[in-house]
């Protein structure tokens, strides 16, 4: 569990980073902001990195996938309505009570990269 936990940490990272260099150039990216988020992005950087690589490096189409599939659902939430967010928290746990049947029953549509 704890393999598992930390490469969540990774990916999630790796999504943090990316995230934080959209900022650049934005009304958003001042001052103490600035520097929080590049003080951040060195740390998870200098933490994560290698292993990040080790990841890529093992399957680039899965990585890259995986993150993909993270990131919409990112924005899918952060754009969702507030009675919108209270249906996909009914959907997510319908999901936990029932993984095996979700997992059996759907498909996950991955692009191929070249």
């Amino acid at each position: 569990m704890k393999e598992i936990n930390y490469l969540k940490s990774i990916l999630l990272s790796q999504l943090l980073v990316e995230s934080n260099e959209t900022l650049k150039g934005s009304k958003f990216y001042r001052h103490s902001l600035k520097g929080t988020v590049n003080k951040a992005n060195t740390e998870l950087e200098r933490a994560f990195n290698k292993d990040y690589e080790i990841v890529y490096q093992n399957s680039p189409e899965i990585a890259t996938n995986v993150l993909n599939k993270i990131d919409d659902l990112i924005n899918k939430i952060s754009t969702a309505t507030v009675d919108e967010l209270v249906l996909i928290s009914d959907l997510v746990d319908k999901f936990q009570d029932n993984k095996e049947w979700y997992k059996e029953n759907s498909s996950i549509d991955f692009l191929k990269i070249d």
